[in-house]
């Protein structure tokens, strides 16, 4: 974890609060001055470049709309329109992305990979990345990060593993997920194992086999086509294409990949984690039965984005009887540099560096130690300076000693004075508004 945001671990509810409010004022002024998207939408708000703190929620902007708003000027394929799209992603990025290097894109990209590999390269000196979200309702997120943004998002993910469950150096990590994907969770996963040299003292497995492209994971979700006869391609020979090697291929491959890579870790008597979804996961204990070593864990992220026949109950039952190890989950979305990990009690604790808080219906923040309503957060500290990180989700959930109150006596039975999520997290699935975090 970077030095400025352990800090955040030893102060008092009361001084993270000062400091973030400070932090966030700061933040605004920055980003309103550098970022046109954002200071448009909130000088159709009336506000200016100095925010008094009874007005933070109106620095909230609908995170999926922000990420996803491409859709409304060019349409779902923006690799059709490589100028256009580069236009609107400079429009939403408080650095400049400059101009005159934009004639070196071409006219058009055979897909969505292609052209997001071409940003990248155009602005290598930058230390662009574009991740996206899931993509399964075929309009995916798209959030650039630079080189400290990804920092920041390796030391949230790997110090927050530490910190929630004991996971340290010297644990093999399994990822029942591919290696070669945009997807934020398993790319941010790839980067900070590499970039922590975590392979030195444990091994390091990632058990699908396949990549997994923005094209590739739209068209197998089957949501939005091409138009014409390359959409009627995709409708009538990929989707189910994709669908049968999908239940035939990809999905026995990695199951018997994942019991491989348990089996030589086990001999070994190396603690593991091992993290994926909760339907690749389930999958995998339906069929595979070991008993991990002390000081594993199970991990589960992601939600689900398909229809499936089982309840997480049921499912973490099946994981616990299948591996004799704790199963925890972790929350997050692409459009967050962070995630909440769940607590021994069942809670999801987010860091402390970020600024939680719930809206109403009218996204009027609610005060109180204990509010049900749609997640937002500000992360001035942890979420880097290419975009504001002030946003409104799509998530309702039960947040206690949030930013907006804070009770001694509610602070979670496990110990970790943090604000947390109590209870389900409600993932709203609309194509327009739903973030990475959305299920079907």
């Amino acid at each position: 974890m970077t030095p400025e945001l352990e800090q955040f671990y030893q102060l008092t509810p009361s001084q993270r609060q000062t400091r973030l409010q400070a932090a966030i004022l700061l933040g605004h002024a920055y980003h309103y001055e550098r970022n046109a998207a954002y200071r448009l939408t909130l000088q159709g708000r009336g506000v200016s470049q100095q925010v008094a703190l009874e007005n933070f929620a109106h620095l909230l902007r609908p995170s999926a709309l922000t990420f996803k708003s491409y859709a409304e000027l060019m349409g779902p394929f923006p690799q059709e329109q490589p100028l256009r799209f580069l236009s609107w992603l400079n429009h939403q990025l408080s650095i400049p992305l400059p101009e005159e290097r934009w004639s070196r894109l071409r006219p058009r990209y055979r897909n969505l990979e292609g052209l997001l590999q071409a940003v990248e390269q155009l602005y290598a000196d930058l230390g662009i990345e574009i991740v996206t979200s899931s993509g399964t309702s075929g309009r995916a997120s798209f959030v650039v990060r630079n080189g400290l943004t990804v920092q920041l998002a390796i030391s949230a993910f790997f110090s927050g593993i530490a910190q929630a469950w004991d996971i340290r150096r010297g644990t093999a990590l399994v990822f029942m997920m591919p290696a070669e994907t945009r997807v934020a969770m398993a790319r941010t996963a790839r980067l900070g194992t590499n970039t922590l040299s975590w392979m030195d003292d444990a091994p390091v497995h990632y058990t699908i086999p396949f990549a997994a492209t923005p094209d590739m994971i739209r068209i197998r979700a089957g949501r939005t086509y091409h138009p014409g006869l390359e959409g009627w391609l995709e409708r009538r020979v990929l989707n189910p294409g994709m669908r049968w090697a999908n239940d035939h291929l990809a999905n026995p491959q990695s199951i018997d990949l994942t019991r491989r890579r348990l089996v030589e870790l086990i001999r070994a008597n190396r603690p593991i984690m091992l993290l994926g979804g909760m339907a690749q996961l389930h999958a995998l204990a339906q069929v595979v039965k070991l008993r991990l070593p002390e000081g594993s864990r199970v991990a589960t992220g992601g939600g689900f984005k398909e229809s499936y026949n089982y309840t997480p109950a049921q499912i973490r039952a099946d994981l616990v009887k299948a591996f004799g190890a704790p199963v925890s989950d972790v929350y997050g979305m692409a459009e967050a540099n962070w995630a909440a990990f769940e607590c021994p009690v069942g809670n999801h604790h987010i860091p402390p560096w970020v600024y939680a808080v719930v809206t109403d219906d009218d996204d009027h923040i609610l005060d109180g130690p204990d509010t049900t309503g749609l997640l937002a957060f500000f992360d001035p500290e942890g979420g880097g300076y290419l975009i504001p990180p002030f946003f409104q989700t799509s998530d309702r959930i039960r947040l206690v000693n949030g930013a907006s109150g804070y009770d001694p006596t509610r602070v979670c039975p496990c110990g970790e004075d943090t604000p947390y999520i109590m209870g389900e997290i409600q993932r709203v699935d609309l194509v327009e508004e739903a973030g990475c975090a959305a299920q079907v």
